[in-house]
């Protein structure tokens, strides 16, 4: 397979899925985590292992971390396997210019319009998102919702388990389309 073809992507959040959702911002300290005994992207670990058997999973920002501090820099502070993974993000001031409205209007959309926004314009193959921002999600959209609690985001072991389910489904059904369009290609073949 084609290393940089993935036809599967999954809008990741960081707050709340990779670290504890009460991560704060101060002038003085930056981005810090305010919960106690907690650290930043501690759980990346567990995201890299739920991933790891699927190379044809592309991942996409989907964080106000996409507005500030940025994507670019985000990344940097990311693995480097996780880092070759992301291929955008929902919000990206080359996408979306620099007009504050603009940004203002993103930040005030819901995380599920801002997905599915985005699934719209990149339009992957099979997608699905890991957040745990569950409000205002369209009906269409939740079942390739995997919800997380805020306090164990991707080291609760059932969301692990629903992500991977939820991806071997996505590779059965590019799986399925592929056998289908084989099949219709041998019947123009023939024809």
């Amino acid at each position: 397979m084609n290393k940089s073809y993935r036809p599967i992507a999954v809008y990741c959040d960081l707050d709340g899925v990779v670290q504890h959702e009460n991560v704060r911002w101060s002038r003085k300290k930056g981005i810090y985590m305010a919960e106690p005994h907690r650290t930043l992207f501690e759980w990346v670990p567990h995201l890299e292992r739920a991933l790891a058997p699927f190379p044809q999973v592309a991942l996409v920002l989907s964080s106000s971390w996409c507005v500030w501090p940025g994507y670019g820099k985000t990344l940097r502070k990311l693995p480097q396997g996780l880092q070759e993974r992301f291929v955008g993000g929902t919000y990206h001031q080359r996408e979306h210019g620099s007009d504050p409205r603009v940004k203002e209007a993103f930040r005030t959309m819901s995380r599920g319009a801002q997905v599915c926004a985005d699934v719209l314009r990149r339009k992957p193959v099979q997608w699905l998102a890991i957040d745990d921002d569950t409000e205002n999600w369209p009906e269409w959209a939740r079942p390739r919702l995997i919800a997380c609690d805020g306090n164990t985001g991707v080291s609760s072991i059932e969301v692990q388990q629903e992500l991977q389910h939820k991806l071997h489904w996505c590779v059965h059904e590019i799986e399925k389309e592929a056998r289908w369009r084989s099949e219709l290609d041998g019947c123009s073949d023939r024809s």
